[in-house]
């Protein structure tokens, strides 16, 4: 899923393979990835070593299911 310099590999990531690894991020830092990626783009989430994977994985989780990620909403 993710390589070991923070990006997403290029291959077909299923819907639930990229739910299961934002969940494991939120699990992780304690935080909806809503809340993250809103902290990641005001530059506040810079102590998170995988940030630039979380964030690039949840632009592509609202990419396929709105803008809002409403499907992540707990």
């Amino acid at each position: 899923m993710v390589e070991s310099n923070s990006h997403v590999e290029e291959h077909e990531l299923t819907l639930e393979e990229l739910k299961a690894t934002l969940d494991d991020f939120e699990r992780e830092y304690g935080m909806p990835s809503a809340e993250f990626y809103e902290k990641w783009k005001k530059g506040e989430a810079y102590w998170v070593a995988e940030s630039v994977a979380w964030s690039d994985l949840f632009e592509l989780y609202k990419s396929l299911n709105g803008k809002n990620g409403a499907l992540l909403q707990k």
